[in-house]
């Protein structure tokens, strides 16, 4: 029986980190949540779904509180304190009822926030988050999950150079504006090889770039 109060015990928190809304904005913006504490899922991108119940390619871009351990449970989850940002929790944290799953199901790809709600119009990160997504978008992944037997050659050969330019174009960036990780996958979300992971796809670092090794 629930007593329909949050005990907090920390078994959402577990299954990682929320999606952020426009109402926290203010929390970005006040400092309470840094961009390097944030993870981007860019449009296309496979991510479970709720209201599908399944995995399918996200339809709108999320930005995430970032997960953090081997098993991805959100950053500010302390197994002894709990939430460690309780008082300033996103929407999402709020609405959310284990017992009652109607509201946060509501939410679901809706009214999200993206990168460039974020960040200002004068910060030299915009245009390059508006270059990569130009030059490295997210790849047809629902395509992999037919089967490596149905990608032809040609296809097989662009996700190669797609890798290849995403990965020179991170190290760029880097170089550059000398970005951390966390602010690296906040700005580009995960690299395209770890998107491919999944469907036994590896990537192995040669002379000439990266060379993707297929099932």
């Amino acid at each position: 029986m629930t007593t329909g109060i949050c005990q907090r015990c920390g078994s959402c928190c577990l299954q990682g980190g929320p999606a952020l809304h426009r109402t926290d904005l203010p929390l970005i913006k006040k400092g309470r949540i840094p961009l390097d504490r944030l993870i981007t899922i860019r449009k296309g991108e496979l991510a479970d779904n709720p209201v599908a119940g399944g995995v399918q390619a996200t339809r709108v871009e999320l930005v995430k509180i970032a997960g953090s351990g081997r098993d991805w449970r959100c950053c500010y989850y302390d197994e002894a304190a709990g939430c460690l940002i309780y008082a300033h929790r996103p929407q999402a944290c709020k609405v959310l009822k284990c017992w009652d799953t109607t509201a946060i199901l509501a939410l679901v790809e809706t009214d999200v926030l993206s990168r460039l709600d974020i960040v200002a119009v004068d910060d030299p990160l915009r245009p390059l988050i508006m270059e990569h997504e130009r030059e490295c978008p997210c790849p047809d992944l629902e395509l992999l999950e037919r089967g490596a037997a149905s990608v032809t050659a040609a296809e097989r050969a662009a996700l190669q150079a797609l890798v290849a330019r995403d990965l020179a174009f991170r190290e760029e960036a880097v170089r550059r504006l000398g970005l951390s990780l966390g602010l690296e996958l906040f700005a580009f979300g995960r690299p395209i090889f770890q998107l491919l992971q999944p469907f036994g796809i590896r990537v192995a670092m040669t002379a000439a770039g990266p060379v993707l090794q297929w099932p």
